[in-house]
Order: C-alpha cells, then sequence, then structure tokens
C-alpha cells in the first residue's frame, strides 16, 4: 500500500552536450490522476512522454514534474551567461539613462542581475536528441518518490489495522448487547398488549405475523456479519500490493451504511453509543484513505 503523498528527485548527465538533467517529481491526493509538468519552453511534446512515463508508476493522484537543464560547466565554473546580450543590455540601458541625464555607472549587484536574468541556454539540443538521458534521471525520481510513498504508505497500513481492530471490538460488544435482544423486545411488546387490556388472541395467525415482523426489525445479526466480513475485507486491501484506495473509500461507505441500520433497528442505549463510537472511528479512517493509492 502506497501513499499519495510524495517527493522524489533524479539527475543524468548528458555528457556530450555538457548538460545536467535534474527532474523533481511531487505529488499529493487525488481522485484520479492528474499530472503537471514544467520544461524548457524549447522542449516541445515532452508533456505527453512524461505522461506515458508516470502512468506505469502512478495511478491516481496529483503529479507535478519539473524538468530543469543546467550547464555542466556552469555547475564546475560557477554562472554562465551570454555576453553579447549583456553588452547589449548595458548599452541600451547607458542610452535610457543618458536620455534621461541619468548618471549611469555599473557596478558588481548590478552586473550579476543581469548574468542571471541573461542565462546562456542557446544551443540547448532537441530533448529527443536525449531522451534517454531524460529517462534515466526521470526513473531515478520516480524511484525516489515510490520509496517514499511506501514509507508513508507503512505508517498508514499500521494506523487503519489499528483503528479496523477498534471497530471490530466495538462490533463483538454490539453482538453482545444484542444477544436476546429480539424475546425482550417480543415479550415487551406482549406485556404492553397486556396492560392495554386489548382483546387479542396470541394464538390468533395475524398477531404472531406481527409479532415476527416486530421481531425481525430488531434482528442485527445480518448486519453483524456483514460487518465483520467488510472489516475482513478491508484487511485484505491494507495488505494489498496493489492500489485499493477507491476499493477502500467504498468499502467505508458500506460500513457506514450498516452501522446506521444497526442504530435504527436498536433501541438499546449500549448499541447506541457503540454505533455513534464506531461512526467517529469510521470517519477517522475515511480521512485517512482518502490519501491511499
Amino acid at each position: 500500500m502506497r501513499s499519495m503523498t510524495g517527493y522524489g528527485r533524479g539527475s543524468a548527465n548528458a555528457t556530450e552536450q555538457g548538460l545536467i538533467i535534474e527532474i523533481e517529481i511531487t505529488s499529493v491526493n487525488r481522485k484520479n490522476l492528474d499530472t503537471f509538468v514544467s520544461a524548457p519552453r524549447e522542449w516541445s511534446g515532452i508533456e505527453q512522454r512524461c505522461n506515458d512515463w508516470i502512468k506505469s508508476g502512478f495511478q491516481r493522484g496529483r503529479v507535478n514534474i519539473q524538468i530543469k537543464v543546467n550547464s555542466i560547466e556552469g555547475e564546475r565554473h560557477g554562472l554562465t551567461w551570454c555576453e553579447r546580450a549583456l553588452d547589449e543590455t548595458l548599452e541600451r540601458l547607458k542610452k535610457f539613462a543618458d536620455s534621461r541625464e541619468l548618471p549611469f555607472i555599473p557596478d558588481a549587484a548590478l552586473l550579476l542581475d543581469l548574468a542571471k536574468s541573461l542565462k546562456d541556454n542557446s544551443g540547448q539540443p532537441d530533448w529527443n536528441d536525449i531522451e534517454a538521458t531524460i529517462k534515466t534521471a526521470f526513473d531515478q525520481a520516480v524511484c525516489d518518490i515510490n520509496l517514499m510513498r511506501s514509507q508513508e504508505g507503512s505508517a498508514l497500513a499500521s494506523d487503519l489495522n489499528q483503528r479496523i481492530d477498534e471497530l471490530n471490538g466495538l462490533r463483538l460488544k454490539i453482538e453482545k448487547y444484542a444477544q436476546g435482544a429480539v424475546h425482550k423486545h417480543r415479550d415487551a411488546l406482549l406485556e404492553r398488549l397486556k396492560h392495554l387490556n386489548l382483546d387479542l388472541d396470541l394464538d390468533d395467525e395475524r398477531v404472531l405475523k406481527e409479532l415476527a415482523l416486530f421481531s425481525d426489525r430488531c434482528d442485527i445479526s445480518e448486519e453483524m456479519t456483514r460487518l465483520a466480513s467488510h472489516f475482513e475485507q478491508f484487511k485484505s486491501f491494507i495488505s494489498s500490493t496493489e492500489p485499493t484506495g477507491r476499493k477502500m473509500d467504498f468499502l467505508c461507505q458500506e460500513i457506514h451504511r450498516e452501522l446506521n441500520t444497526t442504530g435504527s433497528k436498536s433501541s438499546q442505549i449500549e448499541i447506541t453509543r457503540a454505533v455513534i463510537e464506531g461512526k467517529n472511528g469510521l470517519e477517522r479512517i475515511r480521512e485517512q484513505v482518502q490519501n491511499i493509492e
């Protein structure tokens, strides 16, 4: 089981082109798979390729992919820039200052700011020519983020197992409270009928049928059986290596349905309290499930 939240980074050198490719991938929870790619604007079409690559490791979530391209020389010797563009910019700034009769004395701070804004990105190759290098960095980033997602998924699995055990404990309490509840309800109803002095024949088929229907409405054995099955299935989802977030979300809805039915059928205060506690615990589980792939 993996979380939908994570961060990963990868890098690879395109030695012949003198470039370093750096890729960062971040992801957060989202109902469906939604990707956003940030890459050099000259690299048209790489977004679709990244989308194809990401599908092998992600089933859903908001995934942000950032591709950075740096010069190896720049990494070794510091900032690089286009000298011609820098000269032209300084000349234009000087003419502007002269036209306004302003003093123009370039200092180190100005030169550094201009150099950063005029980084030399000329000669950047077509991404198709270095696709293998980009894919290497991409795979590293995916491996890194999946490791983080798996670690967080393990923590979520431990928490969910504990919470499901707590819900199952409440189910066992409800079963204990409900033992003999049907007979108690039937006897209480008969007692009320006697106190009302109604002329009823308790052997009458119609009376027995009404008593049977009333008893059936108070019987929660089916709900308890389904809850036990849901909890067992939920635990199997937790231990699964496949994406099960959507299945868990659906199962939470079914568990909530059974708790609702149990509460509506029961008049015992102990069962009502257990149902309310179970709903509160289930809500915390649903919040965790929203971050599971």
